[in-house]
C-alpha cells in the first residue's frame, strides 16, 4: 500500500473551523449605518467584517448565508453558510458546544491575524460588478502540510503502525500543544502567500453583495484549497511517507513471520 494513499488530508476538518480578516481604511467603516452606495463599499465592509470576525457585518455584505433547516414541527435547527459555518450555528456559544466554539473562534482569529488586501480595480455594469483584489494571508496550504508532518512523525514514533496515535491526534486537532493552533502560533511573516482574485458582486434590494465563490474563499483562506506545499514541506512529507512505508513493511513482515511460526507449531508441535 502506498503511503500517499494514507496521507492525512485535513482540509475538510479545517473548513469546519472556518475563517476570517485587516481594516484597509475607514471609508466603508464610516458608512456602517448607511446604505452601501458602491460595489467597492461592499467589498471593503465585507473584508473589514471578515478581519474583525464581525460575522453579522460580513454576512450583510455577502451571500454567505445559504439555507435554514427545520425540524418536523417547523422549528429552525440548523443554518448553512459557505464559510464560518461552525461559528454561526444557533446555540454554539453556550452549553456543551461552548468549548468547541471557543477553539474554532480562536483558530479563525489566528487564520486572519496577518491578512491584508488591496482593491486594485472595480468595473461596474448596471447591477453587477467585478472587483479585482490582491489578498495576502498566511500560507494555510503549508500549515496543513506541517500538520500532516506532525501526524506522520507521531505515527512513526508510536507502537505498531501508529493508527491509534493518529486518531488521538486528530481528535485533538485544535489542541494548543502540537495541534493546528500551535502550528499557527509558530508561523512568521515569511509564511505568507499573495493571490490576485476577481470578485463578482451584484445589487440586491438596492445594496451591493459580494459573491463567495471558490476562488475568493481560497484567496482569503490563504490558498488552503490548493494544497500546494512549499518545497521544504513537500520534501519532509516525502521523507516521512517513505519511512512510514518501510515501517508498514516491517510490521507486515513481522506479522507474517509470527503466523508462519504459529502454523509450524500446529503442524509439528513445540
Amino acid at each position: 500500500m502506498k503511503m500517499k494513499k494514507m496521507r492525512i488530508k485535513i482540509c475538510g476538518m479545517m473548513i469546519l473551523a472556518s475563517l476570517s480578516l485587516s481594516a484597509c481604511g475607514a471609508h466603508a467603516a464610516d458608512r456602517a449605518d448607511e446604505a452601501l452606495l458602491t460595489a467597492q463599499d461592499a467589498a471593503e465592509r465585507a473584508m473589514e467584517g471578515l478581519k474583525a470576525l464581525n460575522l453579522e457585518q460580513f454576512n450583510e455584505c455577502t451571500d454567505n448565508y445559504v439555507e435554514t433547516y427545520y425540524n418536523w414541527i417547523g422549528v429552525p435547527v440548523e443554518k448553512e453558510y459557505r464559510v464560518f459555518n461552525e461559528l454561526l450555528q444557533p446555540g454554539v456559544k453556550t452549553g456543551k458546544w461552548k468549548k468547541k466554539y471557543e477553539s474554532n473562534h480562536k483558530f479563525a482569529e489566528k487564520m486572519t491575524e496577518n491578512l491584508t488586501w488591496e482593491i486594485e480595480n472595480v468595473k461596474e455594469n448596471g447591477d453587477s460588478a467585478e472587483i479585482t483584489m490582491e489578498i495576502t494571508n498566511l500560507n494555510m496550504a503549508d500549515v496543513t502540510g506541517k500538520y500532516e508532518i506532525y501526524l506522520l512523525e507521531n505515527m512513526l514514533n508510536s507502537p505498531g503502525i501508529g493508527l491509534g496515535q493518529m486518531i488521538k491526534d486528530i481528535s485533538n486537532i485544535m489542541d494548543d500543544e502540537g495541534g493546528l493552533l500551535a502550528i499557527l502560533d509558530a508561523c512568521d511573516k515569511d509564511d505568507i502567500c499573495t493571490l490576485e482574485v476577481t470578485v463578482t458582486t451584484y445589487r440586491e434590494n438596492g445594496k451591493w453583495k459580494i459573491h463567495l465563490d471558490d476562488e475568493f474563499i481560497n484567496a482569503f483562506m490563504g490558498n488552503l484549497n490548493e494544497m500546494a506545499y512549499s518545497e521544504d514541506v513537500q520534501k519532509r512529507l516525502d521523507e516521512l511517507e517513505k519511512q512510514q512505508e518501510e515501517k508498514l513493511l516491517d510490521e507486515w513482515a513481522e506479522e507474517y513471520a509470527d503466523d508462519v511460526e504459529r502454523q509450524m507449531e500446529g503442524w509439528f508441535g513445540e
